[in-house]
């Protein structure tokens, strides 16, 4: 369940690139190219492994510029029982993923409204993520608020393992029901 997660959440953090790798089945409006971008307008992206659904991403845009994909309006579903019912997903305002060299590192940010929900339940909420590969951690900087079961912690500044085993919030303050 836990690596289960974990792959979903590098998922969730790196799917908007998948349509310009061309590694999953997309259903796209219109696409056009220029010289310096390459843009297409409503995205759905099923992330398959092994034939089994992993998960859908939606988004309205997404753009290639600059060595870097953007992506608004980002929604994506995770499935982990082989069904068609969600069993968690995250949403954000907006993306951006860089490759580095070699593309085994990424460098991914979401911004504006990021809601993650973990299929334990757990839920985070925060102005922006990134995902450190080098670490191999999920951060921010910004306002984070964390609601797991009847806890919630909030606090500026976060860190964790993709699994959220290991949390981290910095300047915290919350709320324990006993």
């Amino acid at each position: 369940m836990k690596q289960i997660f974990k792959i979903h959440l590098i998922i969730a953090l790196q799917a908007f690139v998948v349509i310009l790798l061309g590694c999953s089945k997309t259903d796209t409006g219109v696409v056009e190219t220029t010289k310096n971008a390459s843009t297409a307008d409503t995205v759905k992206v099923y992330i398959t492994d092994g034939g089994k659904l992993q998960a859908i991403l939606n988004a309205l845009r997404m753009e290639e510029r600059n060595k870097a994909t953007w992506a608004w309006n980002i929604d994506v579903d995770f499935f982990q029982d082989g069904d068609t019912i969600a069993d968690g997903g995250m949403i954000a305002d907006s993306g951006k993923i860089e490759q580095s060299k070699g593309m085994k590192r990424s460098h991914v940010n979401v911004f504006g409204h990021v809601h993650l929900i973990a299929p334990d339940g757990t839920q985070l909420f925060s102005d922006s993520l990134r995902w450190n590969p080098t670490k191999q951690q999920i951060e921010s900087n910004s306002k984070v608020k964390i609601i797991k079961g009847n806890e919630i912690i909030e606090g500026i500044g976060f860190s964790s393992d993709a699994n959220f085993q290991r949390i981290h919030v910095k300047k915290v303050h919350g709320k324990i029901d006993g």
